[in-house]
C-alpha cells in the first residue's frame, strides 16, 4: 500500500509461538540497498490493535524518514493467540519480539531503535524500555504507569472499593472452579463523556472486529502492572512524555508521577486544554500536530 510520502505493508512476526500481524512503513522514496534508517515500534493502547489509533504516528514518521512497525497485540485484531484477555506482560514479549524483527528488515539501522506508545501502549512501551536497552528513545503519550493507581484514580473511593473487591471475588472463584467471567471494556476505565472525537471501530477501516469484552482476570494483571516501579530503569536513554489536562481516561497526574521518578534525560510536553483522544489524528486536533511534531523531533534529535 502506498500513500503520500510513505509505503506500508502487511508484515507478520512470531511471539510466543504465535503469529502477530503488523504495518510496516517506510518512506516512500526508500529503495533497496539506501542506507539503513532508525526505526520505531507503535503500540496502540486497550483495544489492542494495530489500526485503532496508531496510524498517524507512523505515518507521520515514515514521511519524516524513519521506518515504523505498528503491530497487532497478541489475540488482537489479525493476530493469532486467545481473545478475550489483555496481559500486559504478554505484551511487552510482543515488543521484544517485534524490536528483534526489526532488527532483521532490509534498511533499518538495528542500533537505533525507539518505541512510541500511547495511553495503555505508553504502559508497555515504559516496561518494555526498562528491560530492553536494545530500545534507544522512548516516547510516552497520555500514558499508564501503574494500573491500580490508573483504574483507582477514574473512580471514586466508593466505586474504587466496588470494583477492587469484584475482581478479588472473581479471582477467588476463578481458582477454585477454572470458570471465568468476561467485562465490558468501558467498564474497566471509562470513555471520555463529553468527547465528540472518538474513532470509528468499523472492519473495514481497521481490519478487524473489535471485542470490547476480556476476562475479569485481565483487571487483575493491570492491577499487578507497574511500569512507574522500573522507569528509573531506562536513564540515561532519553523519554519523552505528553500529559493532556483534560484527561479524563487517564488522568495527567498519572503522567506527572511517573514523569518526576523518570531519570533524565527527559522532557514532559503539557497540553492544558487536550483531552485524551486529542492527542491521535482522527481527531482533527490541534493537539495532534503538537504530539507528532514533538514527537519526530524527539526520535531525530536522540535517535
Amino acid at each position: 500500500m502506498t500513500d503520500e510520502g510513505y509505503t506500508r505493508k502487511d508484515v507478520a512476526f512470531y511471539s510466543d509461538g504465535y503469529k502477530i500481524t503488523a504495518h510496516l512503513y517506510r518512506p516512500a522514496e526508500w529503495r533497496s540497498g539506501d542506507p539503513s534508517l532508525p526505526a520505531v515500534i507503535s503500540l496502540t493502547g486497550y483495544s489492542g490493535r494495530k489500526n485503532v489509533a496508531t496510524v498517524d504516528i507512523p505515518r507521520r514518521l515514515a514521511r519524516e524518514g524513519f521506518v515504523a512497525l505498528a503491530p497487532d497485540y497478541v489475540g488482537y485484531g489479525e493476530a493469532e493467540g486467545p481473545r478475550r484477555r489483555h496481559r500486559p506482560l504478554e505484551q511487552a514479549q510482543n515488543v521484544y519480539d517485534a524490536t528483534t524483527y526489526l532488527e532483521t528488515i532490509d534498511g533499518v539501522d538495528a542500533n537505533r531503535i525507539g518505541v512510541y506508545g500511547s495511553s495503555f501502549g505508553a504502559a508497555n512501551a515504559i516496561w518494555s524500555a526498562a528491560f530492553d536497552p536494545r530500545l534507544k528513545v522512548i516516547v510516552s503519550a497520555v500514558g499508564v504507569h501503574d494500573g491500580e493507581r490508573w483504574l483507582r484514580s477514574v473512580r471514586s473511593a466508593y466505586d474504587w472499593y466496588m470494583f477492587r473487591d469484584a475482581v478479588r471475588t472473581e479471582a477467588r472463584h476463578r481458582v477454585v472452579t477454572g470458570k471465568k467471567q468476561t467485562i465490558y471494556r468501558y467498564d474497566i476505565y471509562p470513555l471520555d463523556p463529553d468527547a465528540s472525537d472518538k474513532p470509528t471501530m468499523t472492519v473495514e477501516k481497521h481490519g478487524a472486529a473489535d471485542d470490547p469484552y476480556v476476562d475479569m482476570e485481565s483487571v487483575e494483571a493491570a492491577f499487578r502492572y507497574k511500569p512507574d516501579w522500573v522507569v528509573d530503569r531506562i536513564s540515561p536513554r532519553p523519554v519523552l512524555f505528553f500529559a493532556a489536562g483534560y484527561d479524563s481516561m487517564v488522568p495527567p497526574e498519572e503522567v506527572h508521577l511517573t514523569f518526576e521518578k523518570c531519570g533524565e534525560p527527559k522532557k514532559l510536553v503539557q497540553l492544558p486544554e487536550a483531552r485524551h483522544n486529542q492527542i491521535y489524528e482522527f481527531s482533527n486536533s490541534q493537539h495532534f500536530e503538537t504530539v507528532a511534531q514533538e514527537t519526530t523531533a524527539w526520535f531525530k534529535t536522540h535517535l
